[in-house]
Protein backbone atom coordinates (compact mmCIF):
# COMPACT_ATOMS: atom_id res chain seq x y z
CA UNK A 1 0.00 0.00 0.00
CA UNK A 2 2.61 2.30 0.93
CA UNK A 3 4.35 1.58 -2.30
CA UNK A 4 1.06 2.57 -4.11
CA UNK A 5 0.86 5.30 -2.71
CA UNK A 6 4.35 6.53 -3.49
CA UNK A 7 3.95 5.86 -6.94
CA UNK A 8 0.71 8.12 -7.34
CA UNK A 9 2.95 10.97 -5.67
CA UNK A 10 5.31 10.76 -8.02
CA UNK A 11 3.07 10.19 -11.14
CA UNK A 12 0.94 13.27 -9.96
CA UNK A 13 4.67 15.48 -9.70
CA UNK A 14 5.42 14.09 -13.14
CA UNK A 15 2.13 15.62 -14.76
CA UNK A 16 2.72 19.24 -12.78
CA UNK A 17 6.15 19.11 -14.47
CA UNK A 18 4.90 18.22 -18.16
CA UNK A 19 2.65 20.94 -17.91
CA UNK A 20 4.88 23.80 -17.67
CA UNK A 21 5.88 24.97 -21.16
CA UNK A 22 9.02 27.35 -21.05
CA UNK A 23 8.72 30.41 -22.96
CA UNK A 24 12.65 31.68 -21.79
CA UNK A 25 15.53 31.70 -20.18
CA UNK A 26 17.63 33.79 -17.82
CA UNK A 27 20.86 33.87 -15.68
CA UNK A 28 21.43 36.16 -12.92
CA UNK A 29 25.08 36.77 -11.12
CA UNK A 30 25.70 37.50 -7.92
CA UNK A 31 28.70 38.97 -6.39
CA UNK A 32 30.64 36.28 -5.73
CA UNK A 33 29.97 35.23 -9.49
CA UNK A 34 27.55 32.31 -8.62
CA UNK A 35 24.63 31.81 -11.21
CA UNK A 36 20.84 31.34 -11.05
CA UNK A 37 19.24 29.62 -13.58
CA UNK A 38 15.34 30.90 -14.04
CA UNK A 39 12.86 29.21 -16.76
CA UNK A 40 10.29 31.36 -17.11
CA UNK A 41 7.05 29.50 -18.72
CA UNK A 42 3.00 29.21 -18.50
CA UNK A 43 1.09 26.19 -17.00
CA UNK A 44 -1.85 24.85 -18.64
CA UNK A 45 -3.91 25.70 -15.81
CA UNK A 46 -4.41 28.78 -13.77
CA UNK A 47 -3.34 28.62 -10.38
CA UNK A 48 -4.88 30.60 -7.44
CA UNK A 49 -3.26 32.92 -4.72
CA UNK A 50 -4.67 35.35 -2.25
CA UNK A 51 -2.91 38.48 -1.50
CA UNK A 52 -3.33 40.49 1.78
CA UNK A 53 -2.87 43.84 1.18
CA UNK A 54 -1.72 46.63 4.21
CA UNK A 55 -5.22 47.44 4.72
CA UNK A 56 -6.56 43.95 5.04
CA UNK A 57 -8.19 43.43 2.31
CA UNK A 58 -7.71 39.91 0.24
CA UNK A 59 -7.51 40.39 -3.27
CA UNK A 60 -7.66 36.87 -4.81
CA UNK A 61 -5.38 36.27 -8.16
CA UNK A 62 -5.11 33.64 -11.24
CA UNK A 63 -2.55 33.34 -12.98
CA UNK A 64 -0.50 30.41 -15.53
CA UNK A 65 2.83 32.15 -15.28
CA UNK A 66 5.32 30.27 -13.37
CA UNK A 67 9.32 29.46 -13.00
CA UNK A 68 11.54 26.69 -12.82
CA UNK A 69 14.86 28.60 -10.39
CA UNK A 70 18.48 26.76 -10.07
CA UNK A 71 20.07 27.62 -7.37
CA UNK A 72 23.87 27.85 -7.23
CA UNK A 73 24.15 24.81 -5.12
CA UNK A 74 21.85 23.24 -7.27
CA UNK A 75 18.85 23.24 -5.34
CA UNK A 76 15.59 23.42 -7.84
CA UNK A 77 11.78 24.73 -7.29
CA UNK A 78 9.06 25.23 -9.35
CA UNK A 79 6.96 28.79 -8.30
CA UNK A 80 3.71 30.08 -9.70
CA UNK A 81 3.14 33.99 -9.86
CA UNK A 82 1.39 35.56 -7.23
CA UNK A 83 0.04 39.38 -6.82
CA UNK A 84 3.12 42.03 -5.86
CA UNK A 85 2.87 45.39 -5.91
CA UNK A 86 6.01 45.99 -7.54
CA UNK A 87 7.90 43.85 -9.31
CA UNK A 88 7.18 39.94 -10.39
CA UNK A 89 6.88 37.44 -7.58
CA UNK A 90 6.76 33.99 -7.65
CA UNK A 91 5.86 31.30 -4.79
CA UNK A 92 6.02 27.51 -4.37
CA UNK A 93 2.69 26.17 -3.21
CA UNK A 94 3.84 25.50 0.34
CA UNK A 95 4.95 28.89 0.73
CA UNK A 96 9.01 27.66 1.08
CA UNK A 97 10.50 29.49 -1.73
CA UNK A 98 9.46 32.83 -3.82
CA UNK A 99 11.37 34.31 -6.16
CA UNK A 100 10.89 38.33 -7.12
CA UNK A 101 11.94 40.12 -9.83
CA UNK A 102 12.65 43.83 -10.43
CA UNK A 103 14.48 45.50 -12.94
CA UNK A 104 17.05 43.96 -13.94
CA UNK A 105 17.90 42.59 -10.28
CA UNK A 106 16.36 38.88 -8.67
CA UNK A 107 16.11 38.26 -4.75
CA UNK A 108 15.45 34.23 -3.89
CA UNK A 109 14.04 33.28 -0.03
CA UNK A 110 13.49 30.85 1.98
CA UNK A 111 10.89 30.49 4.67
CA UNK A 112 12.34 29.84 8.16
CA UNK A 113 10.21 29.04 11.31
CA UNK A 114 13.58 29.83 13.45
CA UNK A 115 12.95 33.58 12.50
CA UNK A 116 9.79 33.81 11.35
CA UNK A 117 9.76 35.13 8.07
CA UNK A 118 12.39 34.80 4.93
CA UNK A 119 15.66 34.58 4.35
CA UNK A 120 17.74 35.74 1.60
CA UNK A 121 19.63 32.73 -0.40
CA UNK A 122 20.69 34.95 -3.81
CA UNK A 123 20.52 38.32 -4.78
CA UNK A 124 22.00 38.90 -8.42
CA UNK A 125 21.69 40.86 -11.09
CA UNK A 126 20.80 39.66 -14.92
CA UNK A 127 23.62 38.55 -17.24
CA UNK A 128 21.87 36.84 -20.07
CA UNK A 129 18.86 35.91 -21.44
CA UNK A 130 17.19 34.16 -24.31
CA UNK A 131 13.79 34.76 -25.45
CA UNK A 132 13.12 31.60 -27.41
CA UNK A 133 15.23 28.12 -25.52
CA UNK A 134 13.31 25.85 -28.25
CA UNK A 135 16.27 27.26 -30.79
CA UNK A 136 19.08 27.74 -28.21
CA UNK A 137 19.40 25.42 -25.31
CA UNK A 138 19.67 26.17 -21.82
CA UNK A 139 23.22 24.38 -21.99
CA UNK A 140 24.72 26.12 -24.02
CA UNK A 141 24.07 29.32 -21.94
CA UNK A 142 25.57 27.97 -18.76
CA UNK A 143 28.67 26.77 -20.04
CA UNK A 144 29.40 30.23 -21.73
CA UNK A 145 31.53 32.83 -20.10
CA UNK A 146 29.19 35.53 -17.89
CA UNK A 147 28.54 37.49 -21.08
CA UNK A 148 27.42 35.17 -23.97
CA UNK A 149 27.75 36.12 -27.53
CA UNK A 150 25.31 39.03 -28.64
CA UNK A 151 24.74 39.94 -25.26
CA UNK A 152 26.09 43.46 -24.81
CA UNK A 153 29.20 42.30 -26.02
CA UNK A 154 31.07 40.43 -28.97
CA UNK A 155 34.62 39.18 -29.61
CA UNK A 156 35.52 42.59 -30.54
CA UNK A 157 34.67 44.07 -26.90
CA UNK A 158 31.65 46.21 -26.05
CA UNK A 159 29.71 47.76 -28.88
CA UNK A 160 29.55 51.04 -29.83
CA UNK A 161 26.00 52.43 -29.68
CA UNK A 162 26.87 55.83 -29.82
CA UNK A 163 27.18 56.18 -34.19
CA UNK A 164 28.92 59.03 -33.38
CA UNK A 165 31.83 59.96 -35.50
CA UNK A 166 34.98 60.94 -34.43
Amino acid sequence: MKALSILLASAALLAGCASFEPLRSMRFVDDNNNYLHVDYGRDTKDHESVAVLDNGVRWPFKSKNMVRVELPDGTRFTAYQNLAPTGNLYKTEDGEWEFFESGAGCIVARFSKERSGYVTRFRGTLCATVRNPANVTRERIRSGGATPHGFGRDANGPRDVTNEKK
